[in-house]
Formats: structure tokens, sequence, C-alpha cells
């Protein structure tokens, strides 16, 4: 999807633009070259490449939420699985620009385990 404010492509069903933050639902379809059949690349000097060429160079970071959810977990497993659940869904809603989803999941894993871990060793502690 083409961003008609900057002119960078977004992934198809992108919400906002990743490179000037333009709400792209309110923009409508792309604008077409005259003579060109909707769904056609459009030429460029990319040799037709030029809309894989922008989704792979849109920037993406790793989310703050997943990172630190992960850590949490092996320190605090109710709070490391708060924080991998945000970090996870915040992955989820970014259409590729936000990573590190495997690491959230990571992270709600070794949270539900440690929780399960401390509950048994509580369990078994009392007798």
């Amino acid at each position: 999807m083409l961003c008609t404010q900057c002119n960078n492509y977004n992934t198809d069903g992108a919400v906002q633009c990743a490179h000037c933050g333009a709400n792209l639902a309110t923009h409508g379809q792309q604008p077409q070259q005259p003579g060109m059949n909707p769904g056609q690349q459009q030429p460029g000097a990319y040799g037709g490449q030029q809309q894989q060429y922008y989704a792979q160079g849109m920037a993406t970071r790793t989310s703050g939420m997943a990172i630190a959810g992960f850590v949490l977990s092996f320190f605090c497993a109710l709070l490391g699985l708060i924080f991998s659940i945000i970090g996870h869904n915040e992955c989820k809603n970014s259409n590729g620009t936000i990573k590190g989803e495997g690491l959230a999941m990571a992270g709600i894993i070794i949270s539900i385990c440690m929780m399960v871990l401390g509950l048994i060793i509580a369990v078994s502690g009392d007798g």
C-alpha cells in the first residue's frame, strides 16, 4: 500500500504509514499510473521490485515489552507473564514493524513454568 503523503510502500492492510505515521485507512486506494491495470506493479529503478524493496526496507524494532517480559520471567513470574503478553500483542498488531514475538512467547512459557514450579514447591513444603 502506497502512502499518499510520503510515497512510502507499506505492507497490505497497514493502518499507519511506517515512515511518516500518516493514517492509511483514510487515504483510499493506491494511485495508479495511467495505462496500468490494478494490481500491476509500478515500474521503477529496481526492475519491477520496487514494492518488495520498500517492504524489506521498512524500519523495524524489537518490542521493549517482550524483552522486559522475558527477563522478568526469571525473577518475578507474574510481572514477566504480564509484560510478555503485552509484548506479544504489540508484535501481533504492528503489521511486521515490531519484532520479538518469539521472545514474548518464551517469556510467557517461562513465566507459567516458574509459577507452576513455585506452586509445587509451596504445596510440597507444607508437609
